[in-house]
């Protein structure tokens, strides 16, 4: 990869910089080059520099000019700059990312995917939403962001697990069990009060319902029978979050109960270590956990005053349990209105005798659904929100997921029915699906002019002069290195919005050049680049988890354009 060897040539010169004693030789810092942000900025950039500067007690950009000085680039850029207060831009030569571009050509995208993960074992634990309700679509957004990072962590050489912790132990439960009894009452013709505190929504008498027939089943003293419908509903509940999730293709790899902490005595086992080490006092009746001198900003109850464990204590097992199990980095990904709840867990990571750093927390923000550009309401408790389901159901898989992830995972997201429905450019996912179909379509008319396509792998890639194939191919070449940022930042967005500038540059290529009709070697070299092309997009959807068609319908309006 291009920017891996511009990082070489950046150690290089930091040592011979070191060697001219303009750095001090302890200084140790591992150069990050990025892609600018503005096209005028070079293909690559760095602010080692500032680095440098901070731990040298320089002036930044004296240090950029040393660098450049000592900097041996020639055969990778045609320029390298320093830019207003120490920036080092690079502007690669156009050859170099014709050169790359063979080498894909030849060896396929999936070669060219940056293994950064080493292996190492993370586990990814989202949606978890309790099981008292159907999924609506602010579970669904998170849903997909959780599925994405994980394919994404998988292609950059992450061993991930992807796990559902289902909170089956609490109080939401009984909450649940009580709403499907008094509706079950009321189903017989019992007259019943049925409080606002409990679950609203319709689902509940028809899991109600469904126990009418079966009177043998439900026991006849009154606490009895709620226990065993709040079993009987949250299993029944579960079974439809599981088939809405695998509808919209997300599959765990294990759905974790918190009752089995209790059942195992981890929970109690995880209090009893976190006395022995001196974390845990006892204060008005209550057992409280020493958060405050880890990171947090007051100290938490483990054991109210009652006796009852409260949900910290048994997420505190959960973690340790998944250290237990040989996961180096634990991912979460939680509402954002669980943003207060990040120090306390760290806090408790780190009084287990590990690095709290070891634990990522991803929040995500509000989704609101419009519709005829309204937004529609949300609320679970009164049954008034708009399932995941109702979702999907209306503007399919791919729509959905590929919206949920345009933008990042804490900023808030509007969702667009009527958008995600078009069959026009204008809606992002038929604009990038669109564009694999398209070159689908120049292959077919390039095999029916007996062009045998196997033959692009050894295309001549020198003649790709024009400016838009240069930034088609370095599209292509960043896409690598976007994949790689979002595997380091955890923000699977960047994979969505480096498709859609891939395929903008893509449009703006197919209307200036001709690709069939050339002279052969030209039109070769002009297939070579649109069969990288359509692979490294159809890799992206794939872990996008949106479907790469082959044929799409054109509306009046694209076949316009």
């Amino acid at each position: 990869m291009i920017r891996k060897r511009i990082e070489q040539v950046l150690k290089a010169a930091m040592e011979r910089t070191k060697e001219d004693g303009a750095l001090p030789p302890d200084i140790e810092i591992e150069p990050m080059v990025e892609i600018p942000r503005e096209k005028g900025h070079g293909d690559y950039a760095t602010t080692v520099s500032f680095q440098l500067a901070r731990k040298a007690r320089k002036n930044p950009e004296e240090i950029a000019r040393t660098l450049v000085r000592n900097m041996d680039a020639g055969a990778l850029c045609s320029e390298v700059a320093v830019a207003a207060k120490g920036f080092i831009n690079f502007y690669v030569r156009d050859e170099v990312f014709r050169s790359e571009l063979a080498e894909i050509s030849r060896k396929g995208a999936k070669s060219f995917f940056p293994s950064v993960g080493f292996g190492k074992r993370v586990i990814i634990e989202f949606v978890s939403a309790n099981p008292t309700g159907p999924l609506h679509i602010g579970h669904g957004r998170g849903a997909a962001v959780g599925d994405v990072l994980a394919a994404i962590l998988q292609r950059t050489g992450y061993e991930v697990v992807r796990e559902y912790y289902v909170n089956d132990a609490g109080r939401q439960i009984g909450t649940l069990g009580q709403s499907v009894y008094l509706r079950w009452k009321e189903l017989r013709g019992e007259k019943v009060e049925y409080p606002a505190h409990l679950y609203q929504g319709a689902y509940v008498r028809d899991i109600a319902r469904l126990l009418l027939g079966d009177g043998d089943r439900v026991p006849r003293e009154e606490g009895e029978a709620v226990a065993f419908m709040a079993r009987f509903a949250a299993d029944l509940v579960l079974a439809g979050i599981r088939k809405d999730l695998e509808d919209f293709r997300v599959f765990f790899d294990s759905y974790h109960s918190e009752n089995d902490l209790y059942e195992k005595g981890l929970v109690d086992e995880t209090i009893r270590d976190l006395k022995e080490k001196g974390c845990l006092y006892e204060q008005d009746g209550a057992l409280w956990f020493r958060t405050s001198v880890l990171g947090d900003d007051k100290d938490r109850v483990i054991i109210k005053s009652g006796g009852e464990k409260t949900y910290f204590a048994s997420d505190i097992a959960y973690h340790r349990e998944k250290f237990d199990r040989g996961f180096e980095t634990l991912v979460d990904i939680w509402g954002s209105d669980h943003h207060g709840y990040i120090d306390r867990l760290k806090a408790s990571i780190a009084a287990l005798g590990r690095n709290k750093d070891d634990l990522k927390v991803l929040l995500i923000q509000f989704v609101t659904l419009l519709k005829d550009g309204k937004p529609v309401g949300m609320s679970t408790r009164s049954g008034q929100f708009t399932t995941l389901r109702e979702v999907v159901n209306e503007v399919g898989v791919d729509a959905s997921r590929f919206f949920f992830l345009m933008r990042k995972s804490d900023a808030h997201l509007e969702f667009d029915l009527d958008l995600a429905k078009k069959s026009t450019n204008e809606n992002p996912v038929y604009y990038v699906q669109y564009a694999h179909a398209r070159i689908e379509s120049i292959f077919r008319m390039a095999r029916e002019g007996g062009i045998d396509l196997e033959r692009t792998q050894d295309a001549d890639t020198s003649l790709l002069v024009l400016p838009e194939e240069t930034d088609l191919t370095k599209g292509i070449l960043n896409f690598f290195d976007v994949v790689e940022m979002s595997a380091r930042s955890l923000e699977p967005h960047r994979v969505t919005f480096s498709l859609i500038d891939l395929v903008a540059a893509f449009h703006s290529y197919y209307n200036k050049a001709r690709v069939l009709g050339n002279e052969p070697p030209l039109t070769l070299a002009r297939l070579a680049l649109l069969k990288v092309l359509q692979g490294v997009i159809r890799e992206g959807l794939e872990m996008l988890g949106v479907s790469a068609p082959e044929k799409m319908e054109r509306t009046e309006e694209q076949a316009a354009g």
